[in-house]
């Protein structure tokens, strides 16, 4: 198809990243992506390219692995929400509380490792949830809250995006499936060790707790006591007592269930197992838990906890169109041949152990830029995965550079809804947040270049 189409194929995920770039709005730079793509397919007939485009939206959607994964993406709204409101986070902070006085920075750290490593269904729930639980801890112990909001946000994101149980995972076995990689979850299996930024970043973080390393702007804020208290849902109480365990038994059913699932669909191999399905599965069973226990315990009435799920739900609607659009954006730039024929440019003017460093540059570049991580992986996979099976590189080394690009801009630009939910939470200046943690992450991404030039010549 390359030969067909040669330099047009990189026209609609170049009109999908200038758009991008220039908006900040991802939706509309990829719609505009598959328009693009659309056109070229159908140059001849243009008057027909919105109803074809609408066409392979739909034809995306109604495949069953796609529906179910778009499915568990919105559904996860609405078991996020049964958990907010019923305040089942707020007894991690409560139990914190009543404790406050005898904690040490080894353990204050501790425990923010602990709840951003176990708050794995999505990143603003994570890192809300630990700064407003650990706060005023860092208060009371004289550590910066840019500090604060460096831990939560470099834990919480690379945590979240390195756990396939979760809607990030549903989104790489999307991506992934629309590449047509045979056993796709045992293929992301593989891969994430490769996403190399998340790890060399959590390590990193772990590094800085031990050693209290300060590098840049950080070194000015450790010099000031912190000012002010972040406020926590605790504290608008409405007469429930939060448990626990409203928490941690959906937390529990939802990965229980899914390994299990897993294992019967994979006839006794968890790696074999139908990923789709086994998530799918998982949150409807989790929902009903969820629901069938804070209706035991009183906590809502069955009208409330229909009417929260499809509230949480709703909430979560433009994850599905993300998803439907990066795979109907996949599919047509593999219908273009765009991969194959970047693959032979590739090859034929850089040395092919540089393949997967550049991927992880493009990649950052792209999400700083646009203060996203799913629309990076949207656009750089179908390129990506193409250019391994022409090179010979590793597909899952390839995904991993995706990955590691990707969450690199979510994990640093000023503009990422991460980044500003991270400074809420820790009740810091954004751009104070931003400039403070980039030097910590510029680290971690040097280091991952040189780990990708590594892999690339082995």
């Amino acid at each position: 198809m390359s030969a067909d189409f040669g330099w047009l194929s990189l026209v609609p995920p170049a009109i999908a990243i200038g758009i991008a770039l220039a908006t900040k709005r991802v939706l509309i730079s990829l719609s505009a992506g598959v328009l693009c793509a659309v056109a070229i397919l159908h140059s001849g007939e243009l008057h027909v390219v919105p109803a074809r485009a609408l066409d392979h939206l739909i034809d995306t959607t109604i495949k069953p692995d796609n529906l179910r994964l778009v499915l568990f993406s919105v559904l996860v709204g609405g078991l996020l929400r049964l958990m907010k409101d019923s305040r089942a986070f707020d007894a991690l902070t409560r139990l914190l509380q009543g404790r406050e006085r005898g904690y040490g920075k080894r353990t204050v750290f501790g425990l923010t490792w602990l709840f951003g490593g176990s708050l794995i269904l999505e990143t603003w729930s994570n890192v809300l949830i630990n700064g407003a639980t650990m706060g005023s801890l860092y208060d009371r112990l004289k550590i910066a809250r840019v500090r604060l909001a460096y831990f939560i946000h470099t834990i919480g994101i690379n945590v979240v995006a390195l756990v396939l149980v979760n809607s990030w995972g549903a989104f790489y076995l999307a991506l992934v499936q629309a590449q047509n990689v045979p056993n796709p979850l045992d293929f992301l299996i593989r891969a994430m060790p490769y996403a190399l930024y998340c790890w060399i970043s959590l390590i990193l973080v772990a590094v800085v707790m031990m050693t209290g390393l300060t590098v840049g702007p950080m070194r000015q804020f450790d010099a000031l006591a912190p000012a002010g208290t972040t406020e926590t849902a605790a504290a608008a109480s409405d007469g429930r007592e939060p448990r626990l365990r409203h928490m941690l038994i959906p937390i529990a059913s939802l990965i229980g269930i899914t390994l299990w699932s897993l294992y019967l669909t994979g006839n006794g191999d968890i790696t074999a197992g139908d990923g789709s399905k086994s998530i799918l599965y998982a949150v409807v069973a989790t929902l009903f838990i969820t629901g069938l226990l804070l209706r035991i315990d009183r906590v809502f009435g069955s009208l409330d906890i229909e009417k929260k799920i499809i509230a949480g739900s709703a909430e979560f609607l433009d994850v599905g169109f993300l998803i439907v659009l990066a795979l109907a954006l996949g599919k047509l730039t593999q219908a273009l041949g765009t991969g194959p024929f970047v693959a032979q440019l590739l090859q034929s003017s850089l040395p092919v152990a540089v393949i997967p460093a550049l991927v992880f540059l493009l990649g950052a570049v792209m999400s700083f830029a646009t203060g996203t991580s799913y629309g990076t992986f949207s656009i750089m996979v179908p390129l990506a995965l193409p250019i391994g099976t022409a090179t010979g590189i590793s597909p899952e080394l390839l995904f991993g550079a995706c990955i590691a690009g990707g969450v690199f801009g979510d994990n640093t630009s000023p503009i990422s809804d991460t980044t500003i939910v991270s400074s809420v939470a820790a009740n810091t200046p954004v751009i104070d947040h931003a400039r403070t943690q980039l030097p910590f992450a510029l680290i971690a991404a040097a280091i991952s270049v040189a780990g990708y030039l590594l892999l690339g010549a082995l």
